[in-house]
C-alpha cells in the first residue's frame, strides 16, 4: 500500500472505539453471527494487518470480501469511520497480491471495452433469450434460476436514438442521460420510460454515444486499473458545460459518479477537479423528476381501483447518495397507486453485485428477509431504482407471489399514459 494511503487508512481504523453499533446493523453479521464477519471485526483485522501482526492470507482475503459494501455500518458509526473506503483500499491490495478471479476479470474486461461488449450482446441474446428458455430455465446462477435473469434487449437501447431527443414545444431544460450498461443491454423498457417522462417535462435529452460502462463493479472488487480509461472518458464526456444535469436511472452508476470516481482517483494520486464537476452535475432521475412532479399532467380525480405498491431503498441510493425522499414523493403523487411503506425498506436486499454469486448462502438469508417484508405489505408491485436489486428481488420471488418488480419511472410512465397496468399482474 502506498505510504500516504496507508497513513490515511491507519488514521481511519484507529478511530474505531469497538462500540458495536455497526455490528447490530450489519446484514452479513445477522446471518453468520461471527465477529470476523462484522465491520468492527474487519476494521480490527485491517488494523492488525497495518501493524504487521497478521499476514494478507487467503483467510484474510475471504473475511474482507464477505462484505456487501452496503454502508449500513458507515451511517451507524458514531466515530465517522468510512468502512467502505477502508475495505476498498484493502481490496485493491488483495488484487495486487492475489489477482482477480478469472471469471470476474473476463467480465470486467468485457465491461470496460464498449465495442467488444456491444458485439458480444449478439451471443448473449442467443444464450439468454433462446438457450436458457429452451434448455436451462431451472439452472441456478447463485440463488437465481437462470430463467429469472433479465432478457437481453432486442437491440441496445442507445441504438434507438440518433443524437438529441427533443420534446414537442418549448425546451425547459437540457440533460445528459447516462443509461448505464443494464438499461442499454437489458432494460430498454426502463430507458424508454425515462425518455417519456423527461419529454413530458419538456426536457431536451442527449444520450452520449461516447459514454461507457461506469466501471464500478471492477472498482469495488479492488481492480482500479481496468476501468480507469472508462472513468477518465466518462468524466471528460459528462462534465462538459453545455448541459444542466447528468441524469442516471441506476443507483450504482450514480454512486460511481458522485463518490467512487473521486475515491479511485485519490487512491491513484490523480487530479479530481473534473470528477468533482461531474459529481456536482449528477442527479438520479428520481431526484430530478420529484422536484418537478407538479409539472406533469397526472390524472385528476381518479376513481378506479388503486394498485398497492411498495418501495425498496437501494444501498447505493439511500446510503451512498443520501436519497430516500424523492422516490416516495413520486409514488405518493400517482393517483392510480396506493403507496405502502414496507418495514426495513432501507435494509440491503443481499445482492451486492457479485456477492450473491460469491456467497450465495449468506446472500440467500438476507434476500429472503427482504422478500418477506415485501409480502407483508400486500403490494402487487415493488419498485426500486437499482437494476441489481431488481434482479435479486425478482429472481428470488416465488411464481405464486405475482409481484411485479419495476423501476419507479416505469410506474410514473404508466400513470401518465394510463396504459401498461397489465404489467402489474406479471
Amino acid at each position: 500500500m502506498d505510504p500516504q494511503e496507508m497513513k490515511k487508512t491507519r488514521a481511519m481504523v484507529d478511530r474505531c472505539n469497538k462500540c458495536g453499533l455497526c455490528t447490530s446493523a450489519c446484514p452479513v453479521y445477522q446471518q453468520v453471527l461471527i465477529e470476523a464477519a462484522n465491520p468492527r471485526g474487519r476494521i480490527q483485522l485491517v488494523k492488525y494487518f497495518l501493524e504487521g501482526k497478521v499476514p494478507m492470507s487467503q483467510r484474510f482475503k475471504e473475511i474482507i470480501q464477505t462484505c456487501l459494501l452496503c454502508e449500513t455500518c458507515v451511517v451507524n458509526c458514531p466515530s465517522g469511520i468510512r468502512h467502505d473506503q477502508v475495505f476498498n483500499d484493502v481490496r485493491a491490495e488483495l488484487v495486487k497480491q492475489y489477482g482477480l478471479d478469472w471469471k470476474k476479470r473476463l467480465v470486467f474486461q468485457l465491461l470496460t471495452n464498449e465495442s467488444l461488449l456491444h458485439s458480444s450482446m449478439i451471443f448473449a441474446k442467443l444464450g439468454r433469450n433462446w438457450l436458457v428458455e429452451k434448455l436451462a430455465k431451472r439452472m441456478r446462477i447463485g440463488n437465481i434460476p437462470a430463467g429469472r435473469l433479465p432478457l437481453v434487449n432486442s437491440r441496445p437501447f442507445r441504438d434507438r436514438f440518433d443524437g438529441v431527443i427533443r420534446p414537442d414545444g418549448e425546451v425547459k431544460g437540457r440533460v445528459f442521460y447516462f443509461t448505464g450498461c443494464f438499461t442499454n443491454y437489458f432494460a430498454g423498457d426502463v430507458g424508454q420510460s425515462v425518455v417519456n417522462v423527461l419529454k413530458e417535462l419538456q426536457v431536451e435529452i442527449e444520450i452520449p454515444a461516447s459514454a461507457e460502462c461506469c466501471g464500478i463493479a471492477a472498482i469495488l472488487s479492488g481492480e482500479g486499473d481496468l476501468p480507469l480509461k472508462n472513468v477518465e472518458k466518462n468524466i471528460a464526456t459528462l462534465s462538459r458545460a453545455e448541459v444542466d444535469m447528468v441524469l442516471v436511472d441506476c443507483a450504482t452508476c450514480g454512486a460511481a459518479f458522485k463518490k467512487e470516481y473521486i475515491d479511485l482517483l485519490k487512491r491513484k494520486g490523480m487530479d479530481t477537479t473534473q470528477a468533482e464537476i461531474l459529481k456536482g452535475k449528477t442527479q438520479d432521475v428520481m431526484e430530478y423528476v420529484a422536484a418537478r412532479i407538479d409539472q406533469l399532467p397526472l390524472p385528476k380525480n381518479y376513481m378506479g381501483e388503486k394498485i398497492r405498491v411498495t418501495y425498496h431503498d437501494p444501498c447505493h441510493l439511500v446510503r451512498a447518495q443520501g436519497i430516500s425522499a424523492a422516490p416516495r414523493e413520486i409514488l405518493r403523487a400517482l393517483p392510480q397507486f396506493e403507496y405502502c411503506e414496507m418495514e426495513e425498506a432501507n435494509a440491503c436486499c443481499g445482492g451486492g453485485g457479485s456477492f450473491q454469486f460469491d456467497f450465495p448462502g449468506v446472500s440467500k438469508g438476507i434476500t429472503e428477509k427482504k422478500i418477506r417484508r415485501i409480502r407483508e405489505t400486500g403490494a402487487r408491485i415493488v419498485v426500486t431504482g437499482c437494476p441489481g436489486c431488481r434482479t435479486t428481488i425478482g429472481g428470488n420471488m416465488e411464481e405464486q407471489d405475482r409481484i411485479a418488480v419495476l423501476h419507479p419511472m416505469q410506474l410514473l410512465d404508466m400513470a401518465l399514459s394510463g396504459k401498461g397496468f397489465d404489467k402489474c399482474d406479471s
